[in-house]
This record gives structure tokens, C-alpha cells and sequence, in this order.
């Protein structure tokens, strides 16, 4: 009786054992509605963003800012007399100096005024901003840039002096630029 027991009992925990165990049904959660309102909401950042920068360049009179195709605005303060000199481009090897301040003027980065930056262009990790200005000086030239925070340092900031979403003015001096090959 007890040996009968005992093999019904592991019968059925080898029937039980077997068993395939049911897939679960993947839970959909819509991405859609949260990219809307991302896209959304960094619209809205963008037309404030050019809204100030607007207002900014209204008061300055005295200088004619031009709109990148690259999304911000500037001008050149000092212009290359020869006009063969052509911008910056992929691969180039530029030599520089900048400093980036925020929308209140207030000064967020110097040192780099001070000493010259060099920078083979695309190649090298530069903030998007810093990177397209370069693209529209050639050497010797100079220009202030505002730079709406997608193209500076974003949502995030750069983690130290740069706030999250934060509008940079960028003064630019391109000192030497060598041509890629």
C-alpha cells in the first residue's frame, strides 16, 4: 500500500514537473504619448530660447547677426581681408581660443581665452555649438555666437558650471586653420 502511495505521489510531481510553463503575455506600455510630450515640450524650450536671443539681438545696433543653418545666430567681429580663405571644414586642423558665457553675460568659462585650443574638426569630442561655429569662420576671423541649449550642452548640462538648458554665448577666434588632405 505504502510503495503504491509513494509511486502515485511521484507520478504526479513528475507530471506537474513537466508541465511547459505558460509565456507571459508582454505588458504594451505607448511611448507614444511620452515622445509627444517630449517633442512637445522641447518645442516650446526652442521658441523661448530664440525668443530671448531675439530680444538680445535687438538691443545690440550696432552689429548684423546672420542665422546659421546650424541653429544659432551670430556675427564676425573680425573678418579675413583675403577673400580666398575659406571656412573650416571636416578633417581641418583648427587652432583657436573661446569663452563661453551665459545669457546674462556673466563669464562661465575663460581659461580657454587664455590658451589655444587646437582640434582636428569632427574628429575630436566638441560641444555641437563650439563645433558648427567653427564651420562658418575661416582663419583670422572672430565672431560672437548665441547658442540655444540644444546645441550647447543640453538637458543635462556639462556637470559643472553649465546649467541644464542653459543659452551660451560663445566668442570664437579661429588663429590657424591647416587643410585635411
Amino acid at each position: 500500500m505504502k510503495v503504491l502511495q509513494l509511486s502515485l505521489t511521484l507520478l504526479l510531481i513528475l507530471v506537474v514537473a513537466c508541465n511547459k510553463p505558460i509565456p507571459r503575455k508582454p505588458v504594451y506600455i505607448s511611448s507614444h504619448n511620452m515622445s509627444k510630450t517630449s517633442i512637445d515640450r522641447n518645442k516650446k524650450l526652442l521658441e523661448l530660447e530664440e525668443g530671448l536671443i531675439e530680444q538680445l539681438i535687438l538691443k545690440d545696433t550696432t552689429n548684423s547677426y546672420v542665422r546659421s543653418p546650424y541653429g544659432f545666430w551670430y556675427y564676425k567681429s573680425v573678418i579675413n581681408p583675403d577673400n580666398k580663405v575659406q571656412n573650416a571644414k571636416s578633417g581641418d586642423t583648427i587652432d583657436f581660443k573661446y569663452r563661453i558665457r551665459d545669457i546674462n553675460n556673466t563669464i562661465i568659462y575663460d581659461q580657454n581665452w587664455t590658451s589655444v585650443q587646437t582640434t582636428v574638426l569632427d574628429k575630436e569630442k566638441l560641444f555641437t555649438g563650439l563645433r558648427s561655429a567653427i564651420k562658418e569662420l575661416s582663419e583670422k576671423e572672430s565672431g560672437l555666437f548665441y547658442i540655444p541649449s540644444f546645441l550647447g550642452y543640453g538637458y543635462k548640462g556639462d556637470l559643472n558650471k553649465i546649467g541644464p538648458n542653459e543659452i551660451l554665448i560663445l566668442e570664437l577666434e579661429i588663429l590657424a586653420k591647416k587643410s585635411a588632405l
